[in-house]
């Protein structure tokens, strides 16, 4: 059984298939919109975090500006140092302790502790502090160092230093404004997600601000930079991932879906075709049945008209014969015998003719005891030849019934034409003429037009 599909069905498998094509597109972009919109978080949490690192590095800048010139207008006297650390720290919170240090060497602190305290810690000298505190002096502006580890307490803290010149440019000393990381770190947007924060430190290496990822060995990992005075922060925070697998799981139930439409699509053109196949070995069948004669199980009527039709349509000159074959007083045998024993001669005399001709010619029963014989390609020599085959063979066949011997002979009307040259209807009549000459002359006998 053959598959063709239909124009409908055709048309709904194109239109599946655009889909499959539409979902890997949608799909397809969907990862693209999700990368891209990654980058742009990624660049507005960048732009953001700078601005709250810097706003912040600014903010104690400013308060550290104003402790300067404030103790300043009392010519640095040791006396007003705490009242008014106490007003600058009151005013920034992320403040956590003010130093003043002549020369480097730290002398008052506020709040001063009487432990854990970095009154008498010379800068100069200290070998985890020079290298800022040579920065400082050499830029003559503020330096931002941190993470770094206090001296005093061994906790994590960042050191903005104001060096203060006279009027001859020569060093005096610094104000020191010290920021526990907490201060800055808990003011970064970073609630939901899993990132580390390295700072910057002239005297040693880059230390760890701040750090919430559970899993520090896997993961992909977006990495930034915050510019801070003398120095940057590095940033590393996991990179949110693009979750295939449910997108995996839609994919899966859309192509299912697809399939399960293809799989019918193609059981119901199985059915299409199979009933097709049915019905046209139906029309076959009922073609068969209407061009063949039902007794004798050889062409009728019908067929050898359309034969001859097809014949006569065609404009090639060859020669054909046609015959028309009567068992001689056919009656008399219905009569004698009965119709079952005219039956059987019917049946038998078809054998006899189809025994006698070739495989290309044709020979069909005309109606009751007359049939007709389509010689192809035969002249009139070979077709005489053939019918007194024919002729002889019907007259020495004993046809038996019920134990009882029963001899027929057979008339015939023979002529030979050219479809090219001769007209159906003229044929036709001159055969029949033939064949009651044959009749008249004394039957068992051919007569050729």
């Amino acid at each position: 059984m053959k598959l063709k599909i239909t124009p409908s069905s055709l048309a709904i498998v194109i239109a599946l298939l655009l889909t499959l094509v539409a979902i890997e597109l949608f799909f397809f972009n969907e990862k693209q919109q999700f990368e891209l919109q990654s980058k742009k978080n990624n660049l507005a949490l960048e732009q953001c975090v700078s601005k709250i690192i810097n706003n912040e590095i600014n903010n104690i800048v400013v308060s550290l500006k104003t402790f300067n010139l404030l103790f300043k207008s009392y010519d640095y006297n040791p006396s007003k140092f705490e009242s008014l650390a106490e007003k600058i720290i009151a005013t920034n919170k992320s403040i956590s302790e003010l130093q003043f240090a002549p020369q480097g060497i730290i002398q008052m602190t506020y709040p001063h502790s009487k432990t854990n305290s970095a009154i008498g810690h010379d800068l100069n000298r200290l070998k985890k502090r020079k290298n800022g505190v040579s920065l400082s002096i050499k830029n003559k502006s503020f330096t931002f160092i941190g993470p770094v580890k206090l001296i005093q307490n061994n906790q994590l803290a960042f050191i903005l230093r104001l060096p203060i010149f006279d009027e001859s440019l020569d060093f005096v000393g610094f104000i020191i404004a010290i920021s526990g990381v907490e201060n800055i770190s808990k003011k970064l947007p970073f609630k939901n997600y899993l990132y580390k924060v390295d700072g910057f430190n002239p005297d040693g290496d880059m230390l760890t601000i701040f750090d919430n990822r559970v899993d520090k060995s896997s993961g992909v990992v977006n990495v930034f930079n915050v510019a801070v005075p003398n120095g940057q922060w590095v940033f590393s925070m996991k990179k949110p991932t693009y979750n295939a697998y449910e997108y995996n799981i839609i994919r899966v139930l859309l192509y299912v879906m697809v399939f399960v439409c293809l799989f019918y699509i193609y059981k119901r053109e199985r059915e299409i075709a199979l009933k097709n196949t049915l019905i046209v070995d139906d029309n076959n069948m009922l073609r068969q049945v209407s061009f063949t004669d039902e007794l004798t199980n050889i062409p009728n009527r019908r067929y050898m008209n359309e034969k001859i039709k097809q014949i006569f349509s065609t404009h090639i000159t060859l020669t054909h014969s046609i015959a028309f074959l009567d068992i001689d007083h056919f009656k008399r045998v219905n009569d004698t015998y009965g119709h079952d024993a005219g039956d059987k001669v019917l049946k038998e005399f078809a054998d006899i003719c189809l025994n006698n001709v070739r495989s290309s010619d044709v020979l069909a029963r005309w109606g009751g005891e007359e049939f007709i014989l389509f010689l192809d390609r035969t002249g009139k020599d070979n077709a005489e030849e053939v019918c007194a085959r024919i002729l002889n063979t019907v007259e020495q066949h004993q046809f038996l019934f019920k134990d009882q011997v029963i001899r027929i002979t057979t008339s015939i009307g023979l002529a030979s034409f050219s479809p090219q040259d001769d007209q159906i209807e003229v044929v036709l009549k001159g055969i029949d003429e033939a064949l009651y000459r044959s009749k008249d002359n004394g039957r068992n006998r051919i007569t050729i037009v």
